[in-house]
């Protein structure tokens, strides 16, 4: 079995990989190759830079020879050639809003055998998502075609999306263009090493924390914008601090962010009069993590955003043996079971959107609106004060939910979770079965047609009339085709043996494009397009002139 994906789930931006959709996307990559009984793993990349990071970063994510060798590495450009001629058991996408509808119209005009497009959902929240559930309706996407949710809350939004946009169609077009696509709900998997065991005065003594203290941890971004207003949680717990409630904790808020968030949040800390009482812990090396979750004692994240959908640290916090106490919001609500592993913390929300948001949301930043959004929900506080309690205060409750709260994340081990994925595209490609495999040939209507939309921006388009010659520089092409400069992406599509043809033809004589089409068809079985390519670069470069036909004006093209 063939697994396929023109994303390559990782992020090679500095900090990016820390937190949030690029660490989860590279932890599914590592699991994927470590734990899939699929035969080969072919990565479409989109050029030689990244092609070679991202074999550099196999070479160090899997260990073992033969799970690296089921690994094959491609350029995006050689897609469509490559599943018109090889067959796939699933393409998959570390996001379903980005490539997925591009993906589907490829396959429908050149994939030889039907194969299921699956895509996992990350932020839902954005108004940008309207247009990616319209992609997804003019995109041809199948039945077998599935968006794997990583929550409930997930999968409701993902379907009241695609529900609104669908009516809405069928109200302004009358066209019912239906929704033929499937949903799954598949949560993100965490790592082994958040089940191993550490010692815990270890672990306190590596962040010089005494062991005498009562340890509260949240780990995210460190962003009011895309994470979590922290300053209604900050408020309460100096105001319970002044009254002696907790006098003995401390809160270690830990995770990513930029220089000015931290800035941001440790003027709060200092306002607040906290600086003793919470300990700040950003851009840390992925290393310490885990010692993070073995030196606390319960674990917070009250989150208001609407971006969030899951939750991995809350997985990873219950996987350390820690009780959670978190927002009763968004997927969040489907990791605990109140009293058992954590406390829910309920939230209040508007039943409709203020007309300041309402009506300039197309407008706003999708960071001031997410501000904006998560500013009308309201967490309740006397319920997270009595939680707050009640966890501080009975070190035997603690341990008590810590272990159930270990024992439900055993569910979100990865090898769990890429069986359920590999359970889901086998009954996608159940569905590919008895279905016609010829290809459609309309243009996408995705992508356009951008030899007309431009076609006005040149001077003139190449002719099959026009008449090449080869220059001076063409002829020491011959013997030294380096002279003229090649750079690396574009050698993918220039091929040596048709450029070399080709000079050697207009050494004898000058031709016509209809000629050199003709003669490099059935010498090399070259494309039409590919002999037009090659000409205009060997043109663009000076290897070869054209004769402009007769009559033709250069200046004015009427389209």
């Amino acid at each position: 079995m063939r697994f396929g994906s023109v994303d390559l789930f990782m992020d090679f931006s500095d900090w990016g990989s820390r937190m949030g959709r690029p660490i989860a996307n590279e932890e599914f990559l590592k699991a994927l190759l470590t734990y899939s009984s699929y035969d080969s793993f072919h990565f479409f990349c989109p050029d030689s830079y990244h092609m070679e990071s991202f074999r550099t970063r196999i070479d160090e994510m899997i260990i073992e020879p033969h799970l690296r060798s089921r690994v094959e590495t491609t350029l995006q450009i050689a897609l469509s050639e490559t599943i018109a001629h090889e067959d796939f058991h699933v393409f998959h996408l570390g996001d379903f809003t980005y490539f997925m509808p591009f993906l589907a119209g490829i396959r429908n005009r050149f994939a030889r055998r039907h194969f299921p497009i699956t895509g996992v959902t990350h932020s839902l929240d954005g108004v940008f998502m309207n247009l990616r559930y319209l992609e997804l309706f003019l995109s041809g996407l199948t039945p077998f075609d599935g968006i794997i949710c990583t929550s409930l809350a997930a999968q409701k939004a993902v379907e009241k999306g695609l529900s609104w946009m669908h009516e809405k169609i069928m109200e302004r077009t009358g066209a019912d263009l239906g929704s033929r696509v499937s949903l799954k709900c598949i949560p993100l998997g965490i790592e082994e090493r958040y089940f191993q065991d550490e010692d815990k005065k270890e672990a306190r003594a590596f962040f010089h924390i005494p062991s005498d203290q009562v340890i509260a941890l949240s780990v995210g971004r460190l962003s009011l914008r895309h994470k979590a207003d922290w300053s209604p949680v900050l408020e309460l717990l100096s105001r319970m601090y002044l009254s002696g409630d907790i006098e003995n904790m401390l809160l270690i808020i830990a995770g990513g962010g930029t220089d000015a968030e931290i800035a941001f949040l440790e003027s709060m800390i200092s306002r607040l009069g906290l600086q003793q009482k919470v300990l700040l812990f950003p851009n840390f090396s992925p290393e310490v993590k885990t010692k993070l979750y073995r030196a606390a004692d319960f674990y917070i994240s009250i989150v208001d955003n609407f971006q969030e959908t899951f939750g991995l640290t809350v997985i990873e916090a219950m996987a350390s043996r820690l009780p959670v106490i978190i927002s009763d919001f968004s997927g969040y609500r489907e990791l605990v079971t109140e009293g058992k592993n954590g406390f829910l913390i309920p939230t209040t929300w508007s039943q409709e959107l203020p007309e300041f948001l309402l009506q300039n949301l197309g407008i706003l930043n999708p960071s001031v609106a997410r501000l904006y959004f998560a500013q009308t929900v309201a967490v309740d506080l006397q319920s997270l004060r009595k939680s707050i309690i009640n966890l501080y205060s009975n070190r035997q409750l603690r341990e008590k939910m810590g272990e159930k709260a270990k024992s439900e994340a055993s569910f979100y081990r990865w090898p769990n979770i890429i069986t359920a994925y590999e359970s889901f595209w086998a009954d996608l490609n159940k569905e590919t079965q008895g279905r016609s495999t010829h290809t459609v040939k309309t243009p996408d209507l995705l992508i356009g047609d951008q030899a007309t939309t431009f076609s006005h921006y040149p001077s003139r388009s190449l002719s099959e009339h026009d008449t090449l010659h080869l220059t001076e520089t063409g002829r020491q092409m011959l013997n030294s085709p380096e002279i003229i400069t090649r750079y690396e992406d574009v050698q993918t599509f220039i091929f040596q043996e048709l450029e070399h043809f080709i000079i050697e033809i207009l050494e004898d004589s000058p031709k016509t494009v209809e000629i050199l089409r003709r003669l490099s068809a059935e010498a090399l079985s070259a494309t039409t397009g590919q002999v037009d390519t090659h000409l205009l670069w060997l043109l663009k470069h000076g290897a070869l002139t054209l004769d402009q036909p007769e009559g033709e004006n250069v200046n004015h093209i009427d389209d």
